[in-house]
């Protein structure tokens, strides 16, 4: 009984070893994706992922697309920015470490297929504490705001870590969201 204990406790310590591998690699290919030069080919297919409008949203679709089960995310850098900065270094960890990295690839999948776009990372109502400690909802939005803060994906740890979280004010989010939704509706009504 004793050794199957040691043996799970051995088991989730290498599992959240290579989680913590794995999101350190995603918060700098996220924030070297945020330098905009010429030559940096992140930046030229991450810029995609920012020109969707998720502040204009008034609530935010929570079903996948169909194309989202075979990780198509509307365009195809939206899909290769997901690819480059989250699924190639699980990859590579999971080469290094299968026993580890195999779960982090099945959660990998569920959580960019059933939880990331509409539930947790761009949903406006996700807010409060839980945003202190997971890059969802009000933190990640934040992001869209000021693209030098938050580049942390599912977690929050390398932020603070590296001095880059923000934090808003309570009423910062919502603001800027009536204020991107105020103006989206006068576009339209002019155009």
């Amino acid at each position: 009984m004793v050794e199957i204990a040691i043996d799970w406790l051995k088991f989730a310590a290498g599992v959240f070893g290579c989680f913590l591998l794995w999101t350190f690699c995603m918060y700098w290919l996220h924030r070297w994706s945020h330098i905009a030069k010429p030559g940096n080919l992140l930046w030229k297919i991450h810029v995609a992922h920012h020109q969707i409008p998720y502040l204009s949203r008034a609530t935010p679709d929570v079903r996948p697309t169909p194309g989202q089960f075979v990780f198509w995310l509307g365009g195809w850098r939206e899909s290769l920015d997901v690819i480059v900065v989250m699924t190639l270094p699980l990859v590579l960890i999971t080469l290094a470490f299968p026993q580890y990295g195999l779960p982090l690839l099945v959660f990998h999948y569920f959580y960019e297929v059933f939880l990331s776009e509409g539930l947790l990372d761009h949903n406006p109502r996700v807010k409060g504490p839980v945003t202190r400690y997971f890059a969802w909802g009000h933190f990640h939005l934040f992001h869209h705001i000021n693209l030098k803060v938050n580049y942390g994906l599912i977690v929050t740890w390398w932020d603070h870590l590296f001095g880059t979280a923000r934090h808003p004010a309570p009423d910062r989010i919502p603001a800027v969201i009536a204020a991107r939704q105020r103006r989206s509706e006068r576009l339209a009504t002019a155009a």
